[in-house]
């Protein structure tokens, strides 16, 4: 019996009735594998893998049940359990959705060598155009679903050449790319989606996306406002482009937009902080701790006090810093914000061994963080621990090979220790631009035209500074 001739609804009563009723009513092969599927198709994989099971029963080795219960373990990932009802059916490289299966369960089990080598076998085959073409579309989402990026484009560019039609196909081909980081790729495979449907949501909002990805913010921001025109009020659609405008450096209009999303979606917690971050960079302290107030109100206090703390501290005003600072509850004293409150009021306080505690916890948070390592460097300076300032100023520079005054501390200290290295040897590792910046950055509130000078003037008047002990007057904390 052809599938295509069966009343599903009709069959589905039946079989419905036949499981009230408790009694056994006989099915074909082919019903009771449409039946599974339209359980399957609903979430219902246990009473589809029931049904499966009750009709291999019925039609034991059954190729159509083997293959359909291998689909919905599948689902649950039991590849292994899969593939062994594949080899009751034997081989069967004429069968679509038997190739399927097969090569679906040998990707997820590690096995892609012999998984490659299926596919191999089959587009040398001879399957006609259209089952070429779903099998090829169908195994190369299996590949992407790995992660086996190119070989998902191999089959997916091959299949355009079938039909240049098939928007699936496209959406994949561009997350492919994206995957890669070919966002260049991504960006022109997604440009044909909106060819063929110039007024398609998601293709204008995955534009904005790769665009932003690949630093094209401006473009971003175009692609967000035409998926906005379709529709409007697409609270993450207004996030992105917020977001967007933010890392184009207009602040201002992030924040705008951002407040727009906050009108639309005030339960969205996100919301609250994005504005915080963007009013911090703009320093405008007052707007943030109202917004702060407006979280409190609908969120709750968590973490609400560690934030003020934090704001203070930004405004300098030191005595309302410390006093939030006290008012912190124990459940928020052990993040990375606390450590770095903890410091920076320490370090205003003159406590520099409470400072130095506080930024090594920080630092075991976030070992990479340069600022705090930056941080941990001056204070040891400061408490004349050269030794371990370098240590520090070393892990700085492998982690930014271009932190010019890291780089100047690390050869004044080490001058400074008794190496006795040449100073002009010392500071060889520069670039004459890099000296002339330097020099910018040590000559305190002096404002000096350094363009002239050549490479041995430079490093005269960088000695000199060393000698002041100008670096180290100026470390700002």
């Amino acid at each position: 019996m052809d599938s295509n001739d069966i009343d599903i609804t009709e069959l589905v009563h039946k079989y419905e009735q036949m499981r009230y009723m408790d009694k056994s009513i006989y099915f074909d092969a082919d019903e009771f594998a449409l039946l599974a599927d339209y359980y399957n198709d609903f979430g219902d994989t246990s009473e589809a893998e029931y049904i499966i099971d009750l009709g291999l029963g019925m039609h034991p080795g059954s190729p159509e049940l083997l293959i359909t219960k291998s689909k919905i373990l599948l689902i649950d990932e039991r590849y292994q359990e899969a593939l062994n009802n594949l080899l009751i059916v034997g081989e069967d490289n004429n069968d679509i959705d038997y190739l399927l299966v097969k090569i679906e369960s040998l990707l997820n089990l590690g096995r892609s060598n012999e998984a490659d080598a299926l596919l191999e076998s089959v587009l040398k085959g001879d399957l006609h155009e259209e089952e070429l073409y779903t099998f090829i579309t169908e195994v190369a989402y299996l590949y992407n679903d790995v992660d086996d990026f190119e070989k998902a484009i191999q089959l997916l560019e091959t299949a355009q050449k079938l039909d240049d039609s098939n928007m699936d196909v496209f959406v994949d081909l561009s997350y492919s790319y994206e995957m890669l980081n070919n966002f260049d790729k991504a960006i022109e495979v997604n440009n044909s989606i909106l060819d063929i449907d110039p007024y398609s949501f998601d293709g204008w909002v995955n534009l904005g996306k790769l665009y932003s990805m690949n630093q094209q913010h401006d473009k971003a921001i175009e692609a967000f406002d035409f998926a906005l025109t379709i529709n409007e009020t697409d609270v993450s659609v207004l996030k992105m482009k917020a977001l967007s405008l933010y890392l184009n450096d207009n602040t201002a209009e992030a924040v705008r937009v951002f407040k727009e999303c906050l009108n639309n979606s005030p339960d969205d917690e996100s919301l609250y902080d994005s504005l915080l971050e963007g009013y911090e960079v703009m320093e405008q302290y007052d707007e943030m701790l109202e917004v702060i107030a407006q979280k409190e109100e609908r969120f709750g206090s968590k973490g609400i006090m560690l934030q003020r703390a934090h704001i203070y501290l930004n405004q300098e005003k030191y005595s309302e810093a410390q006093e939030a600072f006290e008012q912190i509850p124990d459940e928020d004293k052990s993040s990375f914000d606390f450590f770095i409150l903890e410091a920076e009021l320490a370090i205003h306080n003159g406590d520099y061994d409470t400072a130095e505690m506080a930024y090594m916890l920080a630092m075991l948070d976030s070992p990479d963080d340069v600022l705090v390592i930056d941080k941990l460097a001056n204070i040891s300076l400061e408490q004349g621990k050269f030794e371990k300032a370098a240590e520090y100023l070393e892990q700085l520079i492998v982690l930014n090979p271009d932190f010019l005054t890291a780089k100047a501390r690390l050869a004044f200290i080490r001058f400074e220790i008794g190496t006795k290295e040449p100073f002009d040897e010392i500071m060889s590792q520069f670039t004459d631009d890099e000296l002339r910046a330097l020099l910018n950055l040590f000559t305190s509130n002096e404002v000096t035209d350094f363009s002239d000078l050549d490479r041995a003037s430079l490093l005269i008047r960088l000695n000199e500074a060393r000698e002041n002990r100008v670096l180290f007057k100026n470390i700002k904390y």
